[in-house]
């Protein structure tokens, strides 16, 4: 496939989300402006071809007003094989079922293209340009509706023999605890998405008037700021529970941080405080000395951000 040769080669990244499409050019995501990406809304397009087709026209008005750009990256929320670029299953998305993504999109784009889990995009935004840069080893977690995770390891994204690896959401802290959908007992995705923590909410507040629309972790955190003690001990529950999970992973892996982004993570450091205390409490001097457990640096614009350094990092290798 052949691209043009340029001094500041660019990339695009595509954020392939549930309810909508995000577009953008790296080195725009990256600048102090930070412009917003473009949107597309998954729902105004009734096939898997005029959503690509809109997809495509996109990205090549990006590139009209941008001449170095040699590649793309996608990242997805579903089962990618990385090597094919295929999508297996897109979440929330009807209709994406083993679709040759990569290959339609190179078709029409003509630069190489590279598909990869949104989880992995985040945590390899984080590491090559966010909280963890500098780091070899990190594990990096979304915390929202599930869980979702990506491991750097010697540098290196590793994805696992089915390209399966980091969903942390899976890693079970009570074997008599409650079944997840493939039968885990006690997975961690089980008591601490967004749903989980408005439950949680729900019963520790109980007697207290329900606020409009109901519990979330953001109304949890306002409380917790106004100093009521049940918010704060709902965020120490919280962190027990996710403590469980990265202590064990720390034992396994030594990494160098725990990046932790998602909506959940708004909570600060009435999660960040606590998590600190409980996994340096269960973990040796050795491992505990040099790990960093710190929020994500980039929000919403993560997907795109490592989907397109991906793609760039890979085009520069060669």
């Amino acid at each position: 496939m052949t691209v043009g040769n340029y001094k500041n080669p660019c990339s695009i990244g595509i954020d392939f989300g549930g309810t909508s499409v995000k577009i953008g050019a790296l080195s725009e995501m990256l600048s102090d402006e930070n412009k917003d990406p473009r949107i597309l809304i998954t729902s105004d397009y009734d096939s898997v071809q005029s959503l690509i087709t809109a997809m495509v026209n996109v990205v090549n008005e990006l590139r009209d007003e941008k001449k170095n750009i040699v590649t793309l990256g996608c990242g997805v929320p579903g089962l990618v094989d990385f090597e094919l670029g295929h999508i297996h299953t897109l979440t929330n998305v009807p209709g994406w079922n083993d679709v040759p993504f990569r290959e339609m999109l190179e078709e029409r784009l003509k630069i190489p293209i590279f598909v990869d889990n949104d989880a992995n995009c985040m945590a390899y935004a984080e590491f090559r340009y966010g909280a963890a840069k500098g780091c070899s080893n990190v594990v990096a977690l979304t915390l929202g509706t599930g869980i979702g995770g990506g491991l750097i390891i010697g540098g290196k994204l590793y994805r696992g023999t089915g390209f399966a690896a980091g969903e942390l959401g899976n890693h079970s802290i009570d074997y008599r605890g409650p079944e997840n959908t493939y039968g885990l007992r006690g997975a961690l995705e089980c008591y601490m998405g967004n749903r989980q923590i408005c439950e949680l909410a729900k019963e520790r507040f109980d007697g207290r008037q329900e606020p409009v629309g109901g519990w979330n972790p953001q109304i949890v955190t306002s409380l917790a700021i106004e100093g009521d003690p049940i918010a704060i001990e709902i965020w120490n529950q919280v962190a027990e529970w996710l403590a469980s999970a990265l202590a064990s992973t720390a034992w396994l892996l030594n990494p160098d941080a725990f990046v932790i982004g998602g909506g959940i993570a708004c909570a600060g450091d009435f999660l960040f405080d606590p998590l600190r205390k409980k996994i340096n409490n269960q973990v040796s001097d050795v491992i505990a000395k040099d790990l960093k457990i710190v929020p994500a640096h980039f929000g919403k614009e993560a997907g795109i951000i490592g989907s397109a350094a991906q793609a760039l990092d890979k085009y520069n290798q060669g």
